[in-house]
């Protein structure tokens, strides 16, 4: 019996020394506003490029590495349009134009050797831009810029003037040697139409390689005694494949 009592005592004792124990309360949270809030998480292995956290190995853009370095620009790389996106967008800036192979429209007709896959033997779109690749573009560009002209020129079924796709600030008869405003005028036109570059009324360099390429294919024909209207649609001509094969159109 006395050792039963004196079990009880004990474990009293024990009961209330626990509850007389401080219960430990739950840090509070504070929020510094000027804590950075683009830091990576603690366990975010290193990364050395933007985008990132301002940690060690991380960076938000422009920032500096944990050694001092600068953090390198993330980039996607230069990559190639598809044959969808080829295909897509050739009507829209040829007004409605595009790449024929006698009654099929080019870009279906060769799809098969463009690397378009066909998810039997080959499942996935080949984007290089191989030689094979670049000869097909070609014959679009050409094909495709003569209908083009071909419609712009029509007596009976072109469009209104002022809303050619191919002649808007320019005419039939305008040459750099008659109206060499006029051309630039156009030209400036046509990049931003096929590149979307926006070249400044008071900059002429970067259209200078399609003047060239207007001017000499221009003079070309008048050497075999064609006439002005003809020697100017091979110039434009010359300048709209210039455009369209151009790596401007095709990469991004």
């Amino acid at each position: 019996m006395k050792t039963s009592a004196l079990g009880s005592v004990v474990v009293s004792l024990v009961v209330l020394t626990a509850c007389s124990q401080p219960v430990a309360q739950p840090s509070t949270l504070t929020i510094d506003p000027n804590t950075p809030t683009d830091v990576l998480p603690v366990d975010h292995p290193p990364i050395t490029g933007s985008g990132g956290g301002s940690g060690a190995g991380g960076g938000s853009g422009g920032g500096t590495l944990s050694d001092g370095g600068t953090v390198p620009a993330l980039q996607m790389g230069t990559r190639r349009l598809s044959v969808a996106q080829l295909q897509a967008s050739l009507p829209i800036v040829l007004g409605g134009n595009t790449w024929m192979v006698n009654s099929t429209e080019g870009f279906t007709a060769r799809a098969g050797t463009l690397g378009v896959a066909n998810y039997v033997s080959v499942v996935q779109d080949s984007l290089e831009p191989s030689p094979l690749y670049l000869k097909f573009m070609g014959d679009a560009a050409r094909d495709a810029c003569n209908r083009t002209l071909n419609d712009d020129l029509s007596p009976d079924a072109g469009p209104p003037p002022g809303s050619e796709t191919l002649f808007r600030f320019a005419n039939a008869t305008d040459t750099i040697a008659t109206a060499p405003a006029k051309i630039d005028a156009n030209l400036r036109y046509l990049r931003l139409r096929f590149h979307g570059v926006k070249v400044a009324a008071t900059d002429t360099v970067p259209l200078e390689q399609y003047r060239t390429l207007f001017k000499d294919a221009f003079d070309a024909s008048k050497a075999t005694s064609a006439t002005d209207k003809v020697a100017i649609k091979e110039g434009w001509r010359a300048v709209c494949v210039g455009l369209l094969t151009a790596p401007e159109y095709h990469l991004y």
